[in-house]
């Protein structure tokens, strides 16, 4: 209810001008943000770190605190006892009862913000640490600053974790208030790893306003070092200035593939206005890539200059990031180009979709290279071995509770349970039945 006031209060903003500004648009994305995380693989997954969190509450008698307590016992034993690289599977009675306590919360799950509970790495202290020891739970400024860089850390820890796919990572991107961290390379390349997650979402007006707060701060600080973007496109053999000039470039780049996918004519232009800055950065750099090609063939189009066009589309017909029929388009527009009169509108061969196709493969692909474990730990990112191990640990918790689905609980449950006794398998029938 409270998303459906939100978005009908945006439309009757944009209905008040001609025009939607950039601001009413910015506030739908937020309102069509908040929609998209409304689904079963997001909430189990905030289910078990509300039920993390919640076990390091030191004062039982938050009601908040006493729904989970009831409903957790069960994933935080799981977790704690589950040895991934045993090979140590879930029972199906596990589980079942698993699944069973996120049904129970499902709904207070959907509309508490996880934020209100102690930071992770205090329900890590509680979990792991001495016991009997009862530490001060960070409270204020300290605690949103702390939360803030788990989230960001989780967003990139996610990302890495390729069976959980980009939807959890772009919840804790959700989660971050970037507004709260400190300005910096870590924080500026989180805005980028969450601009790129909601451009490939379609949450463009996010998207660009990250994307603008990064290019600000590069142009302002353009000695700053800059080792996690290094490591993190693999140009460890570029001096800082000139990494900061190509993560410049990829910022101007992304925010260019927002505007050109914005329906106003305005957010055209802005986008070729990006695209310049970016084959710029890139021709001081003597880059050569996929979305170089693709950019720079794309703009000398649209900026009447086709036979300049030909060279850079000649190198991405090659490319092993397109498909044969990709291939085709752009074997198609080298032919147009060459025979184009000055004043010909592009005719579609080479048009939005494969600009942004191109992008998100490319972005993609470095994306699978990184060894984001290994990155966080050599740069001394506190906690980082025990994120992943968890994060391992729940993934085979998820993939086994997400296998009950309810049309196959009670069969598996029968094969499972029959020597386990009648009630268990009441149980699962008294399941399908709530």
């Amino acid at each position: 209810m409270k998303y459906c006031i939100l978005l009908i209060f945006a439309f009757s903003l944009a209905g008040c001008s001609k025009e939607k500004t950039d601001d009413v648009l910015l506030e739908l994305d937020r309102v069509k943000l908040k929609e998209n995380l409304n689904y079963d693989r997001i909430l189990f997954y905030k289910f078990a770190k509300i039920a993390l969190r919640a076990n390091a509450v030191q004062d039982t008698t938050l009601k908040e605190y006493q729904l989970f307590s009831a409903s957790s016992k069960n994933l935080l034993s799981n977790l704690n006892n589950v040895k991934v690289d045993s090979g140590q599977d879930i029972s199906a009675i596990d589980a079942l009862r698993m699944y069973q306590d996120y049904r129970n919360v499902k709904k207070f799950v959907k509309v508490t913000d996880e934020d209100i509970f102690p930071t992770l790495i205090e329900s890590f202290n509680t979990l792991y640490g001495e016991k009997g020891t009862q530490n001060t739970l960070l409270s204020g400024e300290s605690k949103v600053y702390n939360q803030n860089v788990e989230h960001a850390i989780l967003s990139v820890a996610t990302l890495a974790a390729k069976s959980f796919g980009p939807e959890l990572a772009l919840y804790e991107c959700s989660k971050t208030q970037p507004e709260n961290l400190k300005d910096s390379e870590e924080k500026t390349l989180l805005e980028f790893i969450r601009g790129f997650l909601f451009f490939s979402n379609n949450l463009l007006y996010l998207s660009e306003d990250g994307f603008s707060r990064n290019i600000t701060w590069l142009e302002k600080n353009k000695q700053i070092p800059l080792p996690f973007t290094k490591a993190f496109f693999g140009w460890r053999n570029l001096s800082d200035k000139q990494a900061n000039i190509g993560f410049h470039g990829m910022n101007c780049l992304f925010r260019g593939m927002d505007r050109l996918r914005m329906e106003r004519k305005i957010d055209e232009e802005r986008a070729l206005n990006d695209f310049e800055l970016f084959i710029n950065d890139a021709h001081k750099l003597g880059l050569e890539s996929e979305l170089v090609w693709m950019v720079e063939s794309y703009l000398y189009l649209k900026r009447e200059k086709p036979e300049l066009a030909v060279v850079p589309l000649g190198k991405l017909k090659n490319s092993p990031l397109l498909s044969n029929s990709e291939k085709e388009a752009i074997e198609k527009t080298i032919i147009y180009s060459k025979n184009r009169e000055t004043g010909d509108k592009l005719n579609g061969v080479y048009d939005k979709a494969i600009i942004s196709k191109i992008a998100t493969k490319y972005m993609f692909s470095i994306l699978a290279k990184i060894d984001w474990e290994t990155l966080l730990r050599e740069k001394g990112v506190p906690n980082t071995k025990e994120i992943f191990a968890t994060l391992r640990k729940y993934d085979t918790i998820a993939k086994k509770v997400e296998s009950y689905s309810e049309s196959k609980i009670l069969d598996d449950g029968k094969k499972t349970l029959e020597d386990k006794g009648r009630g268990l398998l009441e149980d699962a029938k008294n399941l399908l039945n709530r």
